[in-house]
């Protein structure tokens, strides 16, 4: 959602995850409607990831304006007396030290321009569901280190500010095949009455908080339909 409305939008766009053959499908739908799309597979877990990324990304585009950390590996939900390192491991890797490493690589490409960094956090970290310790400590390690940058990149022209979506994805359409009767649950939690649009919602505030006429920065932004006023 968040690729296609600022594709619409005039941004050239860099796709990068684990698949190639799935970039490139995305890639593919992109370009339908007039793109330039750059896909560079890479696991985000790695720093060499965004180093390369940032790297070709430079090599074919000439600057970065906007950088978006929204990649995630979820771990299983266990109770605090069942988990163990590598619990925390498979979602703090691709979450909070993937988040980082891009930032700190595209850091001075962002600093000559100016230019908006956003990373993704969670309402579960917020609120601290029983059985999510590892991604709630991982989402909100996230919004601790944006604010931090925020912080520090503020007078390099870089503002960074965090999205906390609850939006229909592939994932909720599957599980509410399977689960029906779960659909009405969820969306008697917003305000609203449905979940965030990928495109028209989620993607329109990114491509907001992405203008060079946006003053916010350091701020976390619940795209939810009013879902954490009901939890």
């Amino acid at each position: 959602g968040m690729a296609h409305a600022l594709a619409d939008a005039g941004a050239k766009v860099v796709l990068t995850g684990r698949v190639q053959e799935k970039l490139d499908l995305k890639a593919e739908e992109l370009r339908a409607q007039g793109a330039e799309i750059l896909a560079i597979a890479g696991d985000v877990a790695e720093a060499d990831t965004a180093k390369r990324t940032v790297a070709r990304t430079l090599e074919e585009f000439g600057r970065i304006d906007i950088l978006i950390n929204n990649a995630q590996s979820f771990a299983p939900d266990l109770s605090l007396l069942e988990l163990e390192k590598v619990h925390f491991d498979t979602s703090l890797n691709s979450g909070l030290f993937g988040t980082l490493y891009f930032m700190q690589a595209a850091h001075p490409a962002l600093k000559k321009q100016g230019g908006s960094i956003i990373n993704y956090g969670s309402m579960m970290a917020i609120l601290g569901p029983a059985h999510s310790a590892p991604n709630a400590a991982n989402k909100e390690a996230i919004r601790g280190i944006s604010r931090v940058a925020a912080h520090e990149w503020g007078r390099d022209g870089i503002r960074v500010n965090v999205i906390c979506p609850g939006a229909m994805s592939e994932t909720f359409v599957r599980f509410f095949e399977e689960y029906p009767d779960q659909k009405a649950v969820y969306e008697e939690k917003t305000s609203l009455g449905r979940f965030a649009d990928p495109y028209k919602d989620v993607g329109s505030l990114a491509v907001f908080l992405s203008s060079p006429d946006c003053f916010l920065t350091g701020q976390t932004l619940h795209c939810d339909g009013g879902q954490m006023m009901h939890s």
